[in-house]
């Protein structure tokens, strides 16, 4: 009896033991990677290529979820590390931000579009004109070539990467005319300009649509084909940053963007680095 009763516990243990091998070779709960959360935050220019990344990763990995946060440069610099795994800008680190020791990878290039309502008949600004609008020299549409009527100058927050990086470009950092429309998104100023025919504002070349019209910079169209020969000059990179401890998945997942899959994205709207 009591070999009996040893011999169906052994065919028990060993019947069980199949059975767990077999859910581990086939891939089911047992073996399927733990869930992690990545959260994303800072430039809202970032933002709409962040989107499509996170999208696509999800549908490779999806035990991986990704929150992203369209904050502006200065937050996501901020509270990279903090607040946020991966920090997003849209401009290149003070002096001050670098001290951090914050790692920071560019995923893409992208162009900085000056945009007008689509019924203004302007077409080309070079950067002087630009320049002179944005500091108050130049006040009316007809100075530039356009109708008689006051020009509304919208901008960027203070903090924003794009308007930090636009306003390095065209060469009038600190300089904002008095009374400038101050947004703080790219989605706001799309709207505004889009309702007002008098507006002139600048956003990422990646967010442009047919809601808005872009102008030529000196002469060279606001197109990513021009970024990539170097003839249209208002261009800044977009930047990825991380702190210190960085988990496995966020490594990850940078490492994915700068592949060929995330790269590809990278290349519908914007600039690929690789």
């Amino acid at each position: 009896m009591k070999i009996r009763i040893i011999a169906l516990f052994m065919t028990a243990f060993v019947l069980t033991g199949a059975f767990a091998g077999g859910r581990n070779d086939s891939g089911t709960a047992s073996s399927a990677a733990a869930p992690y959360t990545i959260e994303v935050g800072g430039s809202t220019s970032v933002t709409p290529l962040m989107e499509l990344l996170a999208e696509e990763y999800a549908r490779i990995k999806p035990n991986i979820k990704v929150n992203i946060n369209g904050t502006g440069s200065g937050d996501g610099i901020t509270n990279t590390g903090i607040t946020y795994q991966i920090g997003m800008s849209s401009r290149d680190l003070t002096p001050a931000e670098q001290g951090r020791g914050l790692k920071a990878e560019i995923i893409a290039i992208d162009g900085i579009a000056v945009i007008v309502n689509s019924s203004n008949p302007v077409t080309n600004l070079s950067v002087e004109q630009i320049r002179g609008i944005y500091t108050g020299d130049i006040t009316n549409w007809s100075q530039v070539g356009g109708g008689s009527s006051p020009i509304a100058v919208v901008s960027r927050e203070a903090g924003s990467g794009t308007r930090g990086a636009f306003e390095e470009i065209i060469g009038f950092s600190g300089r904002l005319v008095a009374g400038a429309n101050e947004s703080t998104s790219t989605g706001a100023i799309k709207a505004g300009i889009a309702q007002n025919p008098n507006a002139i504002g600048y956003i990422s070349l990646g967010s442009l649509d047919n809601t808005i019209k872009a102008l030529s910079v000196g002469g060279v169209a606001a197109s990513s084909a021009n970024v990539v020969n170097g003839t249209y000059k208002v261009a800044r990179p977009f930047i990825v940053l991380t702190g210190n401890n960085v988990h496995a998945e966020t490594s990850a997942f940078i490492q994915w963007m700068l592949g060929s899959a995330g790269q590809a994205i990278a290349a519908r709207s914007w600039i690929p680095v690789k």
